[in-house]
């Protein structure tokens, strides 16, 4: 991919940084668009925020790793966004058997990506995420997130059955 002159770049670190309130404002900050691809999400205060932008008319939308989206501590919260009207699908990628992105996009112009999953734990590990305001990036991921949502769609029905309810 090409490099984008005159874009700004922030860029946390944890444990160092305050990643967790840090990415807490992001998500926070959408004023009418959230699209979410995540690996691994165990975070409460995600869900009560991604329920509230719901809420408010903000157009939320997530994938998550249908592995992952199983777990002990994931299951309750992603039946939480189910139940909230939150549009979820979870799933796999295309070409292997784990969907490992972390990224959120904001308002189709700001993207924070990283190595940081949406969890309790990312903050207290070794991690770190950028946050990038730009609207062509913002469009490349919003791209990718598309493509995945329509082939997990079409192609893992068998992974959606959380959503028939």
């Amino acid at each position: 991919m090409a490099v984008e002159a005159g874009i700004k770049v922030t860029t946390f670190f944890s444990p160092d940084d305050d990643t967790q309130n840090v990415f807490l404002s992001f998500i926070q900050g959408a004023k009418s668009h959230l699209r979410i691809a995540i690996y691994g999400m165990h975070l409460p205060p995600l869900i009560a925020d991604l329920i509230s932008l719901h809420d408010k008319g903000v157009d939320v939308a997530l994938v998550i790793d249908h592995t992952q989206a199983r777990g002990t501590y994931e299951r309750p919260e992603v039946e939480q966004l189910l139940t909230a009207g939150i549009p979820l699908l979870e799933g796999t990628s295309e070409k292997h058997h784990i969907m490992h992105h972390k990224f959120a996009v904001r308002d189709k112009t700001d993207v924070l990506s990283g190595s940081w999953n949406f969890s309790e734990s990312a903050s207290l590990e070794s991690n770190y995420f950028d946050v990038i305001e730009s609207p062509q990036r913002a469009a490349m991921f919003l791209s990718k997130w598309q493509e995945m949502w329509d082939w997990i769609q079409t192609h893992e029905e068998n992974e959606q059955e959380a959503l028939v309810k």
